[in-house]
């Protein structure tokens, strides 16, 4: 049984609950107070009074009781008024803890990263010449052992595979990096951005200096964009134009809509998947009711190369996007969209994993976009979206692999709102070996498909995790599948496929 956790999409936090509880109270406490007003009234009514005239003691009677009700009905009032004011001052006082501890605990990865900073800046006079000296004679070593086969003689004689050992503790540091993704994430949003502000020597305030720019880095974003203006400055990852073109499918149209969450996703990775470049899908679906839904598939990257060619779906649109800026993907999935003729009133579903979440993200937090596209849902697989504002109208799913650094190089969780649910999966190799859709696979290309540290951000181990807890049950799943069920009913009218290439500007 594989794990996961859920958070958002309508799920009752410990403060909604702690609210929840207040409003109730505040209620039984109106009904209580109009109760004792008409009570109230009622002691005064004339016809009541005036059969209190024949029998006096029995009056005084009656009055001593309706005074020793009015005192313990205010009392019980008064106490509910004090339940309600603590319960409300609980759900306050948690969600103050609960930022409280995110900003400390990001305030002293900040305090870090800045110490790290001055430390080098102020070490470097020392730190250059030897480490010149050091490494120039390990290249000299290295050198000699592989051209002489001296290494081959260290192996035999001390069982020390040099080129082996390398590289053993290059896979242990990339499996650190990404089996401790929230951890990664963390160092990216705060400590290396207190590393280059330390460094530079500006006060370390303005690590916590509100406002959404990159006069200096102060978050992942800020960040990204720095590191893009330095990349930019030695030609690469720069941005251009793009030719959007109609072309053939990467694989045949369907012939039915998505039937679920699974169904969606396997659509979503043959975008990409064994291609030079990917392509952006759009299926028309026609719904049972004759209303006309459309769902756009978004390509993940196809090309690491930090030098931009004609490709789309490569490392450029990667950081561009991270950046916030606009990509040759956003703008080809805006030309797609006006190709295929869809109107502002057409429901639209956007799907992309990982640069295609970045991109399907990015467009559903523009307000330009939204303007002309009526998104009304969203699906993001393996993708870092927590850093765009999303509209709240927009339904939301989001899956993630813990052991996936990709979703948290922006150094935040996704948030937790009723519209956005986040499925956090336990990356689990032995559980994904066993789904059915690798049955065909031998032992030594399962334990190759599964043994890079990387491997938890593969669409296929991202597929395998999908359908394993789409078989076991996900409420998750279920949600957003009966909200939008208009996308995964009634018949698939058309398909149309958009390749990109990129201009020079």
């Amino acid at each position: 049984m594989i794990d996961s956790t859920t958070r958002g999409g309508g799920r009752i936090t410990v403060d909604e609950r702690a609210d929840g509880s207040g409003d109730a109270l505040q209620a039984v406490i109106t009904g209580i107070g109009d109760l004792s007003v008409e009570a109230a009234v009622g002691d005064f009514d004339l016809a009541t009074l005036l059969t209190q005239v024949p029998a006096p003691v029995t009056a005084l009677n009656l009055d001593a009781c309706r005074v020793r009700f009015h005192s313990q009905l205010t009392a019980s009032v008064l106490e509910l008024e004090a339940t309600m004011l603590a319960v409300r001052a609980a759900a306050f006082a948690y969600r103050q803890a609960e930022k409280g501890i995110s900003e400390v605990f990001g305030g002293l990865l900040d305090v870090l990263g800045y110490a790290t900073g001055r430390i080098i800046a102020l070490s470097l006079p020392v730190v250059i010449p030897v480490a010149l000296v050091i490494g120039a004679q390990v290249i000299v070593v290295t050198k000699i052992l592989d051209v002489t086969g001296l290494d081959d003689v260290i192996t035999k004689q001390f069982g020390i595979d040099l080129g082996k050992t390398k590289a053993q503790a290059k896979e242990a540091l990339i499996t650190f990096v990404f089996e401790q993704s929230d951890v990664s994430g963390a160092i990216i949003e705060h400590v290396l951005p207190g590393i280059v502000v330390g460094f530079v020597g500006l006060p370390p305030f303005v690590l916590s200096a509100d406002g959404d720019h990159a006069f200096w880095p102060h978050d992942s974003t800020s960040m990204t964009i720095w590191v893009l203006a330095g990349a930019n400055a030695f030609g690469l990852l720069l941005p251009s134009d793009v030719e959007v073109r109609r072309a053939k499918g990467l694989t045949p149209p369907h012939k039915e809509p998505p039937r679920d969450v699974e169904d969606l996703f396997n659509r979503e990775a043959n975008c990409h998947r064994g291609a030079d470049s990917g392509q952006v899908r759009i299926e028309e679906v026609v719904g049972p009711d004759g209303t006309t839904r459309y769902i756009v598939y978004v390509p993940a990257t196809t090309d690491w190369s930090p030098k931009s060619g004609d490709n789309t779906t490569d490392l450029t649109t990667n950081v561009q996007g991270m950046a916030g800026n606009d990509t040759v993907m956003r703008e080809m999935v805006r030309q797609a969209i006006a190709d295929a003729g869809i109107g502002r009133d057409a429901e639209v579903m956007l799907v992309g994993y990982s640069q295609g979440g970045i991109t399907a993200g990015s467009l559903a937090a523009d307000p330009a976009f939204l303007d002309d596209v009526n998104v009304t849902a969203l699906m993001t697989v393996g993708a870092p979206v927590s850093d765009f504002a999303i509209d709240s109208e927009i339904d939301v799913l989001s899956i993630e692999h813990e052991q996936d650094l990709v979703p948290d190089l922006d150094g935040n969780e996704n948030p937790a709102t009723k519209n956005w649910s986040t499925i956090t999966v336990d990356y689990d190799p032995d559980e994904l070996r066993k789904v059915p859709e690798l049955a065909d696979k031998s032992d030594a290309e399962l334990d190759e498909m599964f043994a890079s540290a990387g491997a938890a951000h593969s669409s296929v181990a991202y597929a395998a995790s999908i359908g394993l807890l789409l078989r076991a049950g996900n409420p998750g799943f279920d949600r957003f599948t009966s909200k939008n069920s208009g996308f995964f009913n009634g018949d698939l009218a058309k398909t149309r496929d958009y390749q990109g290439k990129r201009k020079r500007r």
